[in-house]
């Protein structure tokens, strides 16, 4: 069954499709209808995993017919494709708040990883998403085009990121060799997030084997990675702690207490 086109979701989506144009009654239905499977399947998927999600059950749960649900989305793969991009979208929304912190290019970095690290953490099941649907089994499902569309949403997203790190190289901060470049550093950060991340959901108990905050732990390893490639200001002559609690205070305030409510 054909799918109705595709309206940008997220929390705090526009209801304007572009600058000047209002959505029609119709779009506005639609894109409240979509939004409505998309929180049902968010969470079917946070109550019984990956494995409670099926067609069927989210027309159950949302009161349409499996008929509407499709008009919609084709399978629920494509459904968790759509989660991921809710998740990008909002990861990117965090970026965007990231970037108006005035500071030097280090901080701005900081910045920017606390605004990931609080888009994953306000919504895991939509984060997770983004690599569920690579996975083998998932993949295959969903169509090279939408695979495509999430890859390309993910790349501006490294790209902003290393902007950040070339502000660095041009303002005399950091200085790259050995054939370095900002996106170079951006993938080695990323690895180690997403590993943090990962890692939280397995049922390990840090806390016991000496690992008292995951989270500090990956903040402490990538400012001694930026120490050790010289980016300055070094950590021994600024107080990155300081700085972190000032970008929670002045731009991610919200998010805080939004997280605070989720625990």
């Amino acid at each position: 069954m054909a799918k109705i086109d595709k309206l940008s979701i997220s929390d705090g989506a526009s209801d304007r499709t572009e600058p000047g144009r209002p959505l029609s009654r119709k779009q506005r239905e639609i894109r409240e209808r979509e939004g409505r499977i998309l929180d049902v399947a968010r969470d079917l998927i946070a109550a019984e995993g990956y494995g409670g999600l099926s067609m069927d059950r989210i027309a159950e749960a949302i009161a349409y017919s499996k008929g509407t649900v499709y008009q919609h989305f084709a399978s629920k793969e494509d459904v968790m494709l759509e989660l991921s991009l809710r998740a990008i979208a909002e990861w990117d929304r965090h970026y965007d708040l990231a970037l108006q912190f005035r500071g030097s290019s280090r901080e701005r970095l900081l910045a920017i990883h606390l605004g990931h690290d609080l888009a994953a953490h306000l919504h895991p099941v939509e984060y997770e998403c983004i690599y569920a649907v690579r996975t083998a089994g998932i993949r295959e499902k969903v169509p090279p085009e939408r695979r495509a569309e999430q890859a390309a949403a993910l790349e501006r997203l490294f790209e902003r990121s290393a902007s950040v790190v070339a502000e660095g190289v041009r303002d005399g901060d950091l200085v790259l060799g050995d054939g370095a470049t900002p996106q170079s550093l951006i993938y080695g950060f990323w690895s180690l997030h997403y590993g943090e991340i990962t890692l939280e959901t397995y049922d390990i108990q840090y806390r016991r084997m000496g690992v008292r905050d995951q989270r500090r732990t990956l903040r402490r390893t990538l400012q001694a990675i930026m120490d050790g490639l010289g980016w300055r200001p070094l950590s021994s002559e600024h107080d990155y702690v300081a700085v972190e609690k000032r970008i929670l205070r002045e731009v991610f305030r919200a998010e805080q207490a939004r997280l605070r409510r989720k625990r």
